[in-house]
């Protein structure tokens, strides 16, 4: 693997957009926080750095180890940190305006900018740019400067904002790569399994077994296969049961790990546990809180109480870390008589990536595309307490939804769909079922425009087959889950 492009910024989910985009070129991109000093970068060897921010107020290059900018190393600054770069090197900015129409943009020949053709974009915001004799023009916008290089250091400032399926933001990060830091497109599906499999077999001990916590999405699944790999018959797979999956699905995901994978899973019963902990409970957020804490103490117990695990794999993706959603920390607490050693095979990976990477290794489709599914199940599903009928019922429109998007094609069109369950408003002792069906958007997921037959058919079967159940509506709000989920 070759060394990394470097992304700096104060926004985790567009340094996330940065890194993803590079890594789907096959570039090797990574995050860091914005004060790390320059010696950790090259330690890293690191290739070149992407700076980015959504106005020039940010403070980034404030907090920016000067070292960076001083070393000769390639930098990219795009959106607002392009002029505060220009400031860096002496020159000024206008206004930080917002643009309603699209702007005619002219780009220079010069490698950044190969395969990226003139003509009208959406900018949404820009800054007129006064740039000093060290710094030359390379990108106008109406006639005005928005981009610049400097004219003996490798630094380019470019006011063009980077969105989801742009092909010339993909370009651009790509031939920043490419063609100014030379780095290498070799970050792909084979470099990334003998990785994984290199730090299995490298860091975990020699003897005893490696638990694998399964959660039945394809983050476990992947770590699940990789260590079955790496390890054979070393491995213990759990899945710990708190009775909020959806109907047949603890039993689903046995079968396939057993027939598909050739993994024995474990299946931990803790739902009287989980239902119990959820008694009284009605706040979303408390519930998450509470399946998290619980998840933990059912996982540090099946640790403890087995003194042949030695090493733990947990399913931990880069988002987690980026939003610092890691477990390891409570682990460590709870097993800390034990202490086994804690491996996150896939730290380093995007959701997009693990799904690429579980194709590769053969896993079963239906585990692969798995719709994203909190740790609190159901019970983030259900508005108000958490109750067995309450469950039932929601179950049953879930499986009702599922069929019907299934029969009308719509299955691998949406991002994610399911059904929440809440009280009516005017009957009281009845339900009503809140329907959501989400397609991935720029930066959120937005509700999926379903046919209105399809919405009916859902609808009418719900009121007919579902007891307790007196209204059926479509929620339009876009969901404020999609940026850490993706």
């Amino acid at each position: 693997m070759s060394e990394p492009i470097l992304v700096l910024s104060h926004n985790a989910a567009l340094s996330g957009l940065i890194a993803r985009i590079l890594r789907w070129r096959e570039v090797y991109s990574t995050i860091l926080p914005v004060n790390t000093k320059f010696s950790v970068l090259r330690e890293q060897g690191v290739k070149g750095v992407v700076l980015a921010a959504d106005t020039p107020d940010d403070t980034l290059l404030d907090e920016l180890d000067p070292a960076i900018l001083q070393s000769g190393l390639p930098v990219l600054a795009l959106g607002g940190t392009a002029p505060l770069l220009c400031r860096w090197h002496g020159g000024s900015f206008g206004p930080w305006e917002k643009t309603a129409a699209a702007s005619v943009i002219t780009f220079s020949d010069i490698p950044l900018f190969r395969e990226i053709s003139s003509g009208e974009r959406m900018l949404h915001h820009y800054a007129a740019l006064s740039l000093t004799d060290g710094l030359q023009p390379v990108a106008e916008a109406d006639g005005a400067a928005m981009g610049f290089r400097h004219a003996v250091l490798p630094h380019f400032g470019i006011q063009y904002p980077i969105e989801r399926h742009d092909p010339d933001g993909a370009l651009l990060l790509s031939n920043f790569a490419l063609e100014i830091c030379g780095a290498k497109a070799d970050w792909n599906m084979d470099t990334i399994i003998d990785l994984a499999l290199d730090e299995i077999r490298r860091e975990a001990p020699a003897e005893g077994k490696i638990l694998c916590a399964v959660s039945g999405g394809v983050d476990s699944a992947v770590c699940a296969r990789l260590v079955s790999l790496a390890a054979g018959s070393r491995l213990r797979c759990i899945l710990i049961d708190n009775g909020m999956f959806h109907d047949g699905e603890p039993e689903f995901i046995v079968r396939e790990f057993q027939e598909n994978l050739g993994i024995t899973l474990e299946r931990i019963d803790a739902q009287a546990e989980f239902l119990e902990a959820f008694r009284g409970v009605t706040d979303e957020k408390k519930k998450a809180q509470i399946a998290s804490e619980r998840m933990i103490q059912v996982l540090a117990r099946q640790i403890n109480d087995d003194p042949d695990v030695r090493t733990v794999v947990l399913g931990t993706n880069f988002n987690d870390t980026l939003f610092g959603q890691s477990p390891i920390p409570a682990l460590q607490k709870a097993t800390e008589s034990r202490q086994p050693l804690f491996l996150q095979p896939l730290q380093n990976l995007f959701k997009d990536e693990i799904r690429r990477l579980a194709q590769a290794l053969s896993l079963p489709g239906l585990l692969c595309l798995r719709q994203p599914f909190p740790t609190s199940g159901l019970a983030s599903r259900v508005f108000g307490e958490v109750t067995p009928e309450r469950l039932q019922v929601l179950r049953a429109a879930d499986a009702c939804l599922e069929e019907e998007i299934a029969e009308s094609g719509f299955e691998r069109k949406l991002w994610q769909y399911y059904s929440v369950l809440c009280q009516s408003p005017d009957m009281p002792g009845y339900y009503t079922i809140v329907l959501r069906a989400l397609q991935a958007g720029r930066s959120t997921a937005t509700s999926a425009r379903l046919p209105f037959d399809l919405l009916e058919r859902v609808s009418q079967r719900m009121l007919r087959e579902l007891p307790g159940i007196s209204r059926v509506v479509y929620d339009l709000t876009p969901s404020r889950h999609y940026v850490e989920q993706e």
